[in-house]
């Protein structure tokens, strides 16, 4: 296997969820990927069969919701560490979207490095097990540590709720006035995958910071955009505050969690 990837155009680049909040963007971004089916059904035969002579595989497709995964674990465990390790076995370069709901039961305060994961969710266990087990197989796979993203609907893909949206359709909603967190605009998600796919194996936070409280940085937003919601505090939450300086080592940078609504602020003419 060629392992520059610094051309993704002369590579076979294979998305999986390109329907999906995430696979959407990064099929916008790269023009030339092949969109993968639905992987739910697939046994490890199927999957070798659709990753031959591909180059790399973005492997966004899980079931990321809390309470879906405590609901029905066996799905989500299949969806969300079989299918990667399924696909860590095909040879290609693998990139794959964690979360930071790895660092949902650090005992630290944040925020948080790579080394500090101890998951507290069903979902932040599976996500760092598979970045484990996924590693063990493909060590030159990367995995990105993502935010909770937000960006406005695009035409005929669904947009799942996200901060951005909720801060504009809802008439109330509460934050946390303790919780450290930041939201990512998926533009600058999608804007970095190429620089990404070069990144060397292991795990890396991938997204925007914040030094504010969730309630603050709401209370921006409304502010800014003169919204009519109603703001609460939602109580004391654990942070899921990440330090991203391993992927500014790489060349990587996002936009803070206040400049990146801004620039989407302007995308958008909000």
């Amino acid at each position: 296997m060629n392992s520059d990837y610094r051309n993704l155009n002369e590579k076979r680049v294979l998305v999986t969820g390109p329907n999906g909040f995430v696979g959407s963007r990064i099929m916008q971004e790269l023009s030339n990927a092949i969109p993968a089916p639905s992987l739910r059904s697939f046994d490890a035969g199927l999957i070798e069969k659709l990753t031959d002579g591909i180059d790399i595989i973005i492997h966004t497709a899980a079931i990321s919701d809390i309470q879906t995964c405590e609901k029905y674990p066996d799905e989500a465990y299949h969806a969300n560490v079989e299918l990667p390790l399924m696909l860590a076995n095909c040879g290609a370069k693998l990139i794959v979207f964690s979360s930071g709901q790895v660092y949902s039961g650090s005992p630290k305060e944040g925020p948080y490095s790579e080394a500090d994961a101890l998951p507290a969710s069903l979902y932040g266990k599976q996500k760092l097990e598979m970045e484990q087990r996924v590693l063990d197989i493909n060590p030159e796979s990367v995995m990105l540590r993502a935010t909770w993203m937000y960006d406005m609907p695009i035409y005929g893909i669904p947009n799942r709720s996200n901060f951005l949206t909720d801060m504009l359709l809802k008439k109330e909603l509460s934050f946390s006035s303790t919780q450290h967190w930041a939201v990512t605009y998926v533009r600058e998600v999608s804007g970095n995958i190429r620089s990404a796919v070069s990144l060397p194996g292991g795990s890396y936070n991938f997204g925007s910071e914040n030094d504010l409280c969730m309630l603050e940085s709401a209370q921006w937003l409304k502010d800014r955009l003169q919204l009519p919601i109603l703001l609460s505090d939602a109580g004391p939450l654990h942070n899921l505050w990440m330090d991203c300086a391993k992927i500014r080592q790489h060349g990587i940078y996002f936009s803070n969690m206040l400049d990146g609504l801004e620039l989407c602020i302007r995308d958008y003419g909000l």
